[in-house]
């Protein structure tokens, strides 16, 4: 509809509410995380395992966060091909290489290598999103 402001408004109000959630869920791995690993087996050598890596799940939330809401607004915007192209260049350029990079740090360098992907994809998003609104008529 090429309406700036109320575009402007959604994505700030999406980006709030996204935010709260996901420090919410941080939040809730954080103090449940146990509870959560205790209601998925009862194997007492894979719940250790599991309380190893309980960190990087509990700040997961806060980073992807921002590329679901990217997703969202890719999507939102009928840029299907552009968030096609992002997860594509992060996939290919940046995770595998990290993946490979990381090895030697086993299942930590699988998740660090999650992060920078995920990572990647919001700033390869972040970079198109300008274009796309400013071809829409949408200046900012």
């Amino acid at each position: 509809a090429r309406r700036r402001q109320e575009f402007v408004d959604t994505v700030k109000s999406a980006a709030l509410w996204a935010f709260t959630l996901s420090i919410a869920i941080a939040i809730a791995y954080y103090a449940m995380g146990f509870w959560i690993i205790s209601l998925m087996t009862d194997i007492a050598e894979v719940r250790q395992t599991a309380m190893v890596y309980l960190p990087w799940i509990v700040f997961l939330p806060l980073i992807a966060v921002w590329a679901f809401l990217l997703d969202g607004i890719f999507v939102g915007a009928t840029r299907a091909r552009e968030m096609r192209n992002t997860m594509l260049l992060s996939t290919f350029i940046i995770f595998l290489p990290a993946w490979y990079l990381l090895l030697p740090m086993a299942n930590h360098g699988l998740w660090l290598a999650l992060y920078i992907f995920i990572l990647s994809r919001v700033v390869s998003m972040t970079v198109l999103l300008k274009p796309i609104i400013h071809r829409s008529g949408l200046p900012l």
